[in-house]
């Protein structure tokens, strides 16, 4: 059986219009106290949420049974009769008039938001599902309810050098963390195919956000790359540490020492890791991490690792979406944005025809840029 849906807010109010014209009615018939003006209440209640035409609809029942009052209750002859009648046509009127003002903005309203929501879906378009053997997957949930889109940020892109992705957080919430997320994605997607490695994307994103930045404003981002062969090469700007799911295990890749965000810093260290195919990596933003619970508590790491085990990327990103929401009871506050990658790409072999032994994790010798500052 269909559970029936809720009545919608219109409906209701439409509905307690009529019940108000009714009740006042019985009350004149039933009592004989004349209170002509209560009827004029029905249009504007109708006016919340009707179109011009239902609220005339209104309006007219309610003039009728003034006048319908009026005979019943033997004033017709009386002034003060007359006068209540024309107040009841005259609010009657403006109902209708105040309808018609409040759908034309909605109108308006609606098709900004229409517009709105292209601009901020353009900052973030839809991710290939695969490329060059890295199967990609992304989510997006923005704290604000009015908005598709919030600080937070991730793009992935095919280079030359392999592929480039970044995920990161605005610090700060609404349409000024909108603008600095765009000034982010902005600068990676000209940095990511011009720079020859990846600390040298970082560099420039920092130093080509500088002018937009306010006295407090920064950006934590992680940058990764995926080269031809399969190497991973990760930057950290003072961002959460991806999380790699490998062999059934969830371990955090960090490098040696903590880096500054985006905005603070123009000089970052990358680090490389090697992971196999069949390997997962969760690029997201404190939105997950930071998620809680009615009793405060922060979202189990074993609910991440379990979610991530899914049988594809998709399942595993919206398997981790029902689990957030399930912990916050739906309410999240902070944007969380998630880049799920999956490594499928052969790997070497060894000799013997078995996948080479995985690489720890380690330092990159040499590799520090320094961005020159303008």
């Amino acid at each position: 059986m269909t559970a029936r849906s809720r009545p919608s807010a219109g409906h209701v109010a439409l509905a307690a219009a009529a019940v108000w014209l009714i009740l006042s009615g019985l009350l004149d018939a039933m009592t004989g106290l004349t209170a002509l003006s209560l009827f004029s209440i029905a249009p504007l209640i109708a006016a919340t949420v009707a179109d011009e035409r239902r609220t005339a609809v209104f309006g007219g029942a309610a003039v009728a049974l003034a006048v319908g009052a009026g005979w019943w209750d033997g004033i017709r002859g009386h002034a003060s009769y007359w006068a209540w009648v024309t107040v009841v046509c005259a609010v009657s009127a403006m109902a209708v008039v105040l309808a018609g003002v409040r759908r034309r903005r909605e109108e308006r309203l609606a098709r900004m938001t229409a517009v709105a929501e292209a601009a901020q879906l353009g900052m973030l378009p839809p991710l290939p599902p695969e490329m060059t053997g890295i199967t990609i997957a992304a989510r997006y949930r923005s704290a604000t309810r009015e908005a598709s889109v919030g600080g937070d940020l991730y793009e992935i892109i095919p280079t030359g050098h392999g592929i480039r992705a970044i995920i990161g957080d605005v610090c700060g919430n609404g349409l000024d963390a909108v603008l600095l997320a765009r000034h982010v994605l902005s600068a990676f997607r000209r940095s990511a195919v011009a720079a020859p490695a990846l600390e040298h994307v970082a560099g420039e994103v920092s130093r080509a956000i500088g002018p937009h930045l306010g006295e407090e404003d920064f950006v934590t981002a992680v940058l990764a790359q995926i080269a031809p062969g399969g190497e991973l090469t990760i930057v950290s700007c003072g961002h959460h540490p991806p999380l790699l799911r490998h062999g059934g295990g969830l371990r955090p890749l960090t490098g040696g020492t903590a880096a500054l965000p985006l905005g603070l810093d123009e000089d970052f260290t990358a680090f490389t890791a090697s992971w196999s195919p069949g390997d997962r990596l969760l690029l997201y933003t404190d939105g997950l991490v930071e998620s809680r619970d009615a009793r405060g508590h922060f979202l189990p790491d074993d609910v991440i690792a379990t979610a991530l085990a899914a049988a594809d990327c998709e399942q595993a990103l919206d398997t981790l979406m029902t689990a957030v929401h399930r912990h916050t009871g739906g309410h999240g506050h902070d944007d969380m944005a998630l880049l799920l990658l999956e490594h499928g790409t052969p790997s070497p072999s060894s000799a013997n025809g078995h996948p080479a032994a995985q690489a720890p994790v380690r330092w990159v010798t040499g590799r520090r840029y320094a961005a020159t500052r303008r």
